[in-house]
């Protein structure tokens, strides 16, 4: 009898197993099938770019198995790096949410651009690369997920800027997007949600549910389900701990690759925004320590108003602000592991705000800084690069932050965008219960303030409102206005040849010779030739680089052999190369200063000359051979105009 129960019990569970082994089979068959038949999209990381061949993109389709509905799915930015990486390439990828995005300015508003702008002037012989992957509506998971496969791509660093949308970003805890509270669970389902069989399943699912009218709400009003998770309360520490998980395994990742990690603590308003929901049955309610708080900044009592701003922020039960938890995980990561390095962006933003306590002058709503803002972020992240070495060059020619602020191609088109994306988003849950059509909160009356608006609404290009504006300024003869235009569409176009020309143009029109310089070089460096290594050449001759100028010039002789000038003017500026260094050793060795005037005037570089020349006259005014190179360089200026 036991025999019979046995023999009863194993056919059950051959039975099982068969049933199992055949389910997996007609999966995977399924699969096999969708797969031949192309159906669905591709969700790697990386697609070769159409536009620029030998190059990679982020496809457009990777943030879809973060969402159960694809048409909310998040784009992120379109920045080609190339399949071979060259050996003068730094590479520097981004990982983060729509403050990493750039919201609400994109394109130059980023902060990534700021830093790339700042790091390409001051190491203009490097190549950089920055690709910024960040998506609006994420969160760790989509970090953790992302820093698995970037790996394989030879980054140099990667940068992080990730922690207010724990809860509410695509799987948040409390997301309208949630799929569980596990975090290993939820890993495990993003990975099959990439199966061609999942992406059926959703888009079958999506039509049944009819969810096309989710994309007629702002993000912000559709993710968040639970608007009152109370402060350490299950789901309050659920995020914390999804974050702790997640960025983990996130360091793990890149940290055993020894790759640098910079990771940056994040930024909220604490003055200037009211809690969103409190709980006014409880006596420790967030609306009740923002009142408090406003009571001792009114009072001067500065210290005790910024530990109740804050206290506010941690009890406001919509969670659109991360607690100060998220900040301690942070730096317990960059305590954690050898290659993480903590940026400390807070620090910058309080240094930047009225009393420390941080509010509209830095930030536009609850997380997402200005303009200023942004280049704060970026000032804080070239502070840790620079204090790291990660660049191994001279970190002292380094551009300032004033000259950054002064110079980074943003301009109206970028800080007027991000005005009217405010507003809009301003009059909308959570910020206000009653809002207004938007006609009636935005009335355009110049013929460029109309533009920028239709490009807010997504029915202007930025390119073409950029355009015009470069024609209207060009026609009024405003040269500098020009050249920044066209540095913007540069830093996002580095592959144009004939932009970067152009904008080089723009920079000799203004004598900038280090910028046409960067751009002429830029330029060379995707199409070599002869006439612009001449270009080259006499342009760092004009700037005294002779080191420079030298690698032209040779490039010249090896393609024009037969010329013998290209050898006189190389010895000249092999001379001028040592020379230099002699007068680093004795800057009043007259002998050098005049052999400096001497060689550029025969190059036909006579302010050169004349610099060189005065200075060894500074010396002695009566030495022979300063007063005969001073009888040279007239006679070559008045041959000058001889020929004009």
């Amino acid at each position: 009898m036991e025999n019979k129960k046995k023999k009863s019990s194993n056919r059950i569970w051959l039975f099982r197993i068969i049933s199992i082994m055949f389910s997996i089979l007609i999966i995977v068959f399924i699969e096999l099938i969708l797969r031949l038949a192309g159906y669905g999209h591709s969700y790697d990381l990386f697609v070769e770019s159409e536009t620029y061949p030998g190059h990679y993109v982020m496809n457009e389709f990777a943030s879809e198995k973060f969402f159960n509905n694809s048409k909310t799915a998040t784009v992120g930015y379109y920045e080609p790096f190339s399949m071979n990486k060259t050996d003068d390439t730094y590479r520097i990828f981004v990982l983060g949410e729509s403050t990493t995005v750039g919201f609400p300015y994109g394109f130059n508003g980023s902060f990534h651009r700021w830093l790339k702008y700042r790091l390409m002037f001051t190491f203009p012989d490097v190549n950089f690369e920055i690709i910024n992957l960040s998506l609006t509506a994420v969160n760790s998971y989509t970090i953790a997920d992302f820093a698995r496969k970037i790996v394989d791509y030879e980054p140099d660093a990667v940068l992080i800027y990730v922690g207010h949308n724990e809860y509410y970003g695509a799987l948040g805890v409390g997301s309208t997007l949630r799929i569980g509270k596990n975090p290993r669970l939820v890993k495990s389902i993003i990975i099959l949600r990439q199966l061609k069989l999942y992406q059926l399943l959703q888009n079958l699912f999506s039509k049944i549910k009819n969810e096309e009218n989710l994309t007629e709400k702002n993000l912000i009003q559709q993710m968040p389900a639970d608007k009152q998770i109370a402060f350490n309360s299950e789901k309050y520490r659920q995020g914390i701990n999804q974050f702790r998980y997640n960025m983990n395994r996130t360091c793990e990742i890149l940290d055993k690759e020894n790759i640098p990690v910079l990771i940056s603590n994040v930024i909220s308003n604490e003055k200037d925004l009211k809690p969103f929901i409190s709980d006014e049955k409880s006596e420790i309610s967030a609306v009740i320590f923002f009142n408090e708080a406003e009571k001792n900044y009114k009072h001067g009592n500065f210290d005790k108003a910024k530990r109740l701003y804050v206290k506010a922020k941690e009890y406001d039960m919509l969670r659109f602000r991360a607690p100060e938890a998220i900040n301690t995980e942070i730096e317990n990561l960059a305590n954690s592991y050898n290659h993480i390095n903590l940026v400390d962006s807070k620090s910058h933003f309080e240094q930047a705000s009225p009393q420390r306590i941080i509010g509209n002058e830095t930030l536009l709503e609850h997380v997402h800084p200005n303009l200023y803002g942004y280049a704060l972020i970026s000032d804080a992240f070239f502070i840790k690069m620079k204090k790291l070495k990660l660049i191994e060059n001279n970190w002292g020619q380094a551009i300032s932050f004033e000259q950054l602020l002064k110079e980074m191609p943003v301009n109206k088109v970028d800080s007027l965008k991000g005005e009217y994306q405010v507003q809009f988003l301003l009059n909308e849950w959570p910020f206000t219960d009653k809002p207004v059509p938007k006609q009636q909160l935005i009335n355009p009356t110049t013929e460029l303030d109309k533009d920028i608006l239709k490009y807010t609404l997504g029915e202007m290009s930025w390119n073409n409102v950029q355009r015009k504006l470069y024609v209207s300024e060009f026609e009024k003869g405003n040269i500098e206005s020009v050249l920044k235009i066209s540095e913007a569409l540069a830093l996002i176009v580095p592959f144009d040849e004939k932009l970067l020309k152009e904008t080089a143009g723009l920079a000799l029109r203004i004598n900038d010779k280090p910028k046409a310089a960067f751009y002429y070089s830029k330029a060379f460096r995707l199409n070599k030739n002869l006439p612009d290594a001449q270009n080259l050449g006499r342009l760092y001759v004009d700037m005294d680089k002779p080191e420079k100028a030298v690698l032209y010039f040779k490039y010249i002789k090896a393609g024009d052999s037969a010329n013998k000038l290209n050898d006189l003017i190389i010895n000249i500026l092999e001379e001028n190369i040592n020379l230099k260094e002699d007068l680093n050793v004795n800057s009043n060795n007259i002998a050098a200063l005049n052999k400096l005037a001497w060689n550029y005037a025969q190059l036909r570089s006579t302010e050169l000359a004349k610099e060189y020349l005065s200075r060894a006259q500074g010396i002695d005014k009566t030495n022979t051979k300063t007063i005969e190179i001073a009888e040279v360089i007239t006679k070559i200026e008045n041959e000058k105009v001889q020929i004009k």
